[in-house]
């Protein structure tokens, strides 16, 4: 087993973004290198950029431009925002994790379905 950490980003940095960089920064599995954003002013881009991270101000173009920052991303947008987000994501190859209302995807809750949803967990 390897001890190397699973890169990921956030999309949204929001109040949920920014608490979940926050939380992700203290993980052993996980590294957080970016957050993406729309607001170049927004306090999570500027706390993402006292953390070390990459801070993306122009939403999921950034990580177009730069798909090698995250094997995994964190969408902690909107519902629309989403909807657009989650086809690029699929495009790029990213395992997308959805925390919007938009519903997009098969629905997992790790204790309940997380073998259903994925056999090799």
């Amino acid at each position: 087993m390897t001890n190397e950490k699973i890169k990921c980003a956030i999309i949204g940095s929001g109040n949920i973004g920014k608490d979940l960089m926050i939380k992700l920064l203290r993980s052993e599995k996980l590294e957080v290198t970016a957050l993406i954003g729309i607001d170049p002013e927004s306090n999570g881009l500027k706390r993402a950029e006292e953390n070390g991270l990459v801070a993306i101000s122009n939403g999921i173009d950034g990580l177009v431009e730069r798909p090698e920052l995250a094997d995994i991303v964190y969408e902690a947008t909107s519902a629309k925002a989403h909807l657009h987000n989650a086809k690029i994501l699929k495009d790029l190859g990213k395992k997308a994790i959805d925390l919007t209302p938009a519903a997009v995807g098969p629905f997992l809750v790790p204790s309940v379905n997380l073998k259903e949803r994925d056999p090799k967990a």
